[in-house]
Order: C-alpha cells, then sequence, then structure tokens
C-alpha cells in the first residue's frame, strides 16, 4: 500500500488531491507551515499525518520520522499573478525542492511526482503535445523548468521515478478568493457589470475532482519517468464560461466584453493533448462540464 507525503497539502489542489487517497485508503503525510489554515482538510485533517515546517524553514528533520514511499510536490510560492516575476520570490523555490529531495533521498522515496505549469510552454495557440518547445517567460515558468532539471538530475542518479505534470487551467470548489469563478461570483454579487475583453480565448478546463482522480491513478499505477499534460479534453471560451455563471448567479448582471484589449502575447488557445498520460493510466472519464459548474457554483453561492 502506497504511503504518500502531499507539499502544499492545504492549498485547492493539494486538499483535493488528499481527499481521493484518502478515500482510496492511502495513508497521506500533510507538510505544512505551522501557520497554514487547514478549513479545506477539515472533513479529514483527523485522517493525516501532519507534519509542521519550523519557524526557520527547516523541515528535514521532521519528515525523516516518517516513511512514504511517494512525494506530491504541489507546494509553490508565488502562483498571484502579481507575483510570477518577482525572481526572488520565486526562487525561494529552488531552495525548498533542493531540501525535499534530501530527504526523499535519506527516506529511499521511490516516486516523485511534480505539479509543473503549462506557463512553461510560454505563449500558447493550440493544442499542444509534451513535444512542445518550452519558452519561459516570467520567473514563475522559468523556476518551475529550473526544477525540472534539478529533478531529472536527481531522479537518474538515485534511481527514482519522476513523473512531471503541466497542468492546465483548473476550476473547482475551494478556489483562493480571486481566481476567476470566485472573484466573478462576488463581482455578480455586488456590481452591475464589468469591463472585460472580448472573451475569445478557448481555454481546457479541468474539473478539480477530475484531476485528483487522474493524480490517484498515478500515484498508484507504474508510471513511466517523463512530462506528462494534464489538462481537460475539450476547450470553451472564457466569454462561454462567464455567460454560463452569469446565466445561474445573476442574469441581470452585465458581461461588456470587448471594453479592454488583450494583454500583449495573449495566448488564445490552451489545450494539452493528453494521449501521453492516458497510454500510461488508461482512458480518462471526465466530469459533464455542466454538472461540475453548478456544483461549483453552489459551494461558492452556499459561502
Amino acid at each position: 500500500m502506497n504511503k504518500v507525503l502531499i507539499t502544499g497539502i492545504t492549498g485547492f489542489l493539494g486538499s483535493h488531491i488528499a481527499e481521493v487517497l484518502i478515500s482510496r485508503g492511502i495513508s497521506v503525510v500533510g507538510l505544512k507551515r505551522k501557520n497554514s489554515d487547514i478549513w479545506r482538510c477539515e472533513e479529514f485533517k483527523d485522517k493525516i499525518e501532519w507534519v509542521d515546517i519550523l519557524d526557520n524553514g527547516s523541515f528535514i528533520n521532521q519528515l525523516v520520522n516518517h516513511s512514504f514511499d511517494t512525494i506530491i510536490h504541489s507546494a509553490w510560492i508565488g502562483v498571484e499573478a502579481n507575483d510570477r516575476n518577482n525572481w526572488i520570490e520565486q526562487i525561494k523555490n529552488v531552495t525548498f525542492f533542493v531540501e525535499l529531495l534530501e530527504a526523499a533521498k535519506i527516506l529511499e522515496v521511490k516516486k516523485i511526482i511534480f505539479l509543473g505549469s503549462q506557463a512553461e510552454y510560454g505563449a500558447i495557440n493550440s493544442k499542444i503535445s509534451e513535444d512542445f518547445e518550452t519558452n519561459a517567460l516570467n520567473a514563475y515558468a522559468a523556476t518551475k523548468l529550473a526544477c525540472l532539471e534539478i529533478l531529472k538530475s536527481f531522479s537518474s542518479i538515485n534511481n527514482i521515478n519522476w513523473i512531471w505534470l503541466r497542468l492546465f487551467s483548473v476550476f473547482g470548489e475551494k478556489e483562493n478568493t480571486n481566481w476567476l469563478i470566485p472573484s466573478l461570483i462576488k463581482s455578480m454579487l455586488s456590481k452591475s457589470k464589468i469591463d472585460l475583453t472580448l472573451g475569445q480565448q478557448k481555454y481546457a478546463y479541468l474539473y478539480v475532482k477530475d484531476f485528483a482522480e487522474i493524480m490517484a491513478k498515478i500515484v498508484i499505477k507504474d508510471i513511466e519517468s517523463g512530462i506528462y499534460n494534464i489538462s481537460s479534453n475539450e476547450v470553451r471560451t472564457i466569454k462561454s464560461v462567464m455567460e454560463d455563471i452569469k446565466n445561474i448567479v445573476n442574469p441581470e448582471f452585465i458581461l461588456n466584453f470587448g471594453a479592454l484589449q488583450y494583454r500583449s502575447g495573449q495566448s488564445m488557445h490552451m489545450e494539452g493533448d493528453m494521449q501521453k498520460v492516458m497510454a500510461q493510466i488508461g482512458k480518462i472519464e471526465f466530469s459533464n462540464y455542466d454538472i461540475a459548474l453548478q456544483s461549483t457554483l453552489k459551494y461558492y453561492l452556499k459561502k
């Protein structure tokens, strides 16, 4: 039976991963900062072995008191748009990751799963495979790619199975309030209109519960080391998604499309080809988009 360490377990993605793994009977160790709010894990917090990072940032000595054969690294400093070009903050992620690898070596970890990002590809305007050339356009993407090279070398030297997941757009319950859906709901309940671009960008929006199910398969199955896209299998324009939300939350709300210009270098079609990962874990059953969106909106409207 697998035992998995999850970094970033108190976050949007990490908490959903933990919930699914626990439901599969997989033991979970959660690494967090002392002052982290564990509200996303409230319903299953007693089933997690919690490990706190010390005030000085140290955690290796705490981790080595626990045994696990797999690491899911989802923690990351500076995911917000305003922080993505903060090199000083972004580089802290490299130091943290190297320390995590030291713990992995001591505990003879067999598999490391790292949550990368579609941002590593740079500007995207089509459905792309993992062979698409990387092009880091900010500190966030560059630091992710630096960690990828470190992971490949470290894993090769220490005979570790490494899985790098380039994650595309995800939506669902328990996001931070400044992300698209919760922030849009807030605007629809407190304002009369919002100015937007034309909203023609096409994104493959993956429901977070589907993402967590994919992660469970990657943990359980024997996967070849490598880079894998994680994406929905269908695209929707931002305009259509916003209109779907409006029709449920506040049909009278005005979405003023075309009032703003696209930013320079705007990606207009962001979708990852999933054939490579499905060849490893089998066919993926994606949730019905309308049902997933309704469930997501119901969650935020209750809040």
